[in-house]
């Protein structure tokens, strides 16, 4: 799950309210209805329910609402637990962080013709019309590295239908949603040209004052997870990959990357 500037979570000082030991947790999906024929978000959801579980740590499940308003809820109230998310310099004091649960390239995509590749990240910035979702880590980043011209769209979906109608040049999106949204338009034009700009591991992050030792309990019942192959079995049982010997995975079971924010690419 993402976040013009990514608002602060503001749970500092004497106004902060208490937390009071019930974690909410906002589902990817909504309960009794797949909002999605992609199989991340229910991986997610089972990785996290589980995780509570397992960790014994109480938790109430919030259905399915936009990611801007997560944000918002998370920005007044301790305990609420959003994911997978971006752990970004900016969003760093925000959150208490669990994981990395899963790790994304950023990409700029957009048709061959535009030769985008053969230009300067910093020139692409500056030239191209770029779609991205609003709120997210994708539209901070590029906003903090000089883009001129975003235009924002409230949900992911819409950003290929605004390539296809040359609204814009180029869509920041990820790689495994993007092909998921192709795969469903007829006749769909070749979309080829790809611009890699960032590396970036995805967490669990629970907003505002809550306990390091809930937090410890946490990450030490995923590390787990990795080690007993329930991280594994998760991805088999909703059809994702599997191969532990695939950089992915490797990336993944390997608990020294536990706290590996991002790393700049500048489209190379």
């Amino acid at each position: 799950m993402a976040h013009a500037n990514e608002p602060a979570t503001g749970l500092a000082g004497d106004l902060a309210p208490e937390f009071d030991g019930t974690y909410q947790i906002h589902l990817s999906e909504s309960p009794g209805l797949r909002s999605s024929t992609r199989p991340e978000p229910g991986y997610f959801d089972t990785l996290v329910i589980e995780l509570f579980k397992n960790a014994g740590t109480p938790a109430n499940f919030v259905p399915q609402v936009p990611w801007k308003r997560v944000l918002e809820l998370s920005s007044k109230q301790p305990g609420h637990v959003i994911y997978p998310t971006t752990r970004t310099k900016t969003r760093e004091d925000d959150f208490k962080w669990v994981g990395p649960i899963s790790r994304t390239i950023w990409n700029l995509y957009g048709f061959s013709k535009g030769n985008w590749q053969e230009t300067g990240f910093d020139q692409v910035l500056k030239d191209a019309t770029i779609g991205v979702l609003l709120g997210s880590a994708r539209e901070t980043y590029l906003r903090q590295r000089g883009a001129q011209k975003l235009v924002l769209v409230p949900r992911e979906e819409l950003l290929l239908p605004m390539l296809l109608a040359h609204r814009v040049d180029l869509i920041a999106i990820g790689g495994n949603i993007l092909r998921h949204y192709m795969d469903v338009v007829e006749n769909l034009p070749k979309i080829d040209g790809k611009l890699a700009y960032r590396s970036c591991y995805l967490y669990v992050a629970i907003s505002g004052n809550v306990p390091d030792s809930d937090i410890d309990t946490l990450q030490n019942q995923l590390d787990r997870f990795k080690r007993n192959g329930f991280f594994i079995q998760n991805r088999r049982s909703h059809g994702l990959s599997t191969n532990a010997s695939k950089p992915f995975l490797r990336a993944m079971l390997d608990l020294d990357n536990n706290g590996v924010g991002c790393v700049d690419l500048n489209g190379k």
